[in-house]
């Protein structure tokens, strides 16, 4: 039986009209259609809050949907890790929290510009959490250059997708420095996030022992190179300075 699109009157040989996109058959407006809209309105069927959610509980599943079949319903990962990362800057500031690091940096330091440099990876972790993301993913292809089926670029995005979900998990560490002020509850929250990204990331290679070792170690290596290079710039840049 041939139908006419309601919305254009074009004619409709599918589920949706050609010509303007409506559905053949307009669903009902009832407690189903608002749960679904509620849904779609915060992300959860797809989005950042669909993809907080996958990721939690099935990050190689979700991000290998992404890598290979279906790139729509998580949040494209640069947007998500810049996103995420925002979401901890805030949260630190807001608990002022960030101060306590920008003292600690100070007393390190001094007055050199690597205490500049350390305060300013430290206010734009979008930014610096790509720029740890190249050691770390360059490091993960050295290690697994024989065993790895993903190029440099894939592992970028798996990292992206990762390292943003962990900044969500530690960023309720600023609250509990704030109300508690607990060293040890702290470095608990730190583990649990650096724990999350190290176990996910192993899972996208051979699941043996060496595997999570070379994940450890990429991970450690990609940190502090991205540190090394930062006090080695602020270094120099004092030097020039000073002649």
């Amino acid at each position: 039986m041939i139908e006419n699109c309601q919305n254009c009157n074009d004619i409709i040989t599918g589920g949706f009209c050609s010509n303007c996109g409506q559905t053949a058959k307009l669903a009902r407006i009832d407690k189903n259609y608002a749960k679904n809209e509620f849904f779609n309105l915060i992300g959860y069927e797809s989005g950042f809050i669909f993809t907080v959610k996958e990721l939690l509980l099935h990050p190689k599943q979700s991000i290998s949907t992404y890598l290979l079949k279906n790139r729509k319903k998580l949040t494209k990962p640069i947007t998500f890790l810049g996103i995420t990362s925002v979401i901890y800057t805030l949260i630190s500031h807001y608990f002022q929290t960030d101060l306590i690091s920008e003292q600690h940096y100070k007393n390190m330091y001094g007055t050199s510009n690597v205490t500049t440099i350390m305060i300013w990876i430290q206010n734009n972790f979008a930014y610096s959490n790509i720029l740890m993301i190249l050691f770390i993913a360059s490091w993960l292809k050295i290690f697994f250059r024989k065993s790895s089926k993903y190029n440099f670029y894939e592992i970028i995005v798996i990292l992206c997708f990762l390292m943003g979900q962990t900044m969500l998990l530690i960023s309720i560490e600023p609250i509990f420095t704030k109300y508690f002020n607990n060293f040890l509850l702290q470095q608990i929250i730190f583990l649990i996030g650096i724990f999350y990204v190290r176990i996910a990331i192993s899972q996208f290679y051979e699941r043996k022992f060496m595997t999570y070792a070379k994940v450890f170690f990429a991970y450690f290596l990609g940190f502090y190179s991205m540190i090394i290079l930062a006090i080695l710039i602020g270094l120099i840049s004092d030097l020039i300075m000073k002649n």
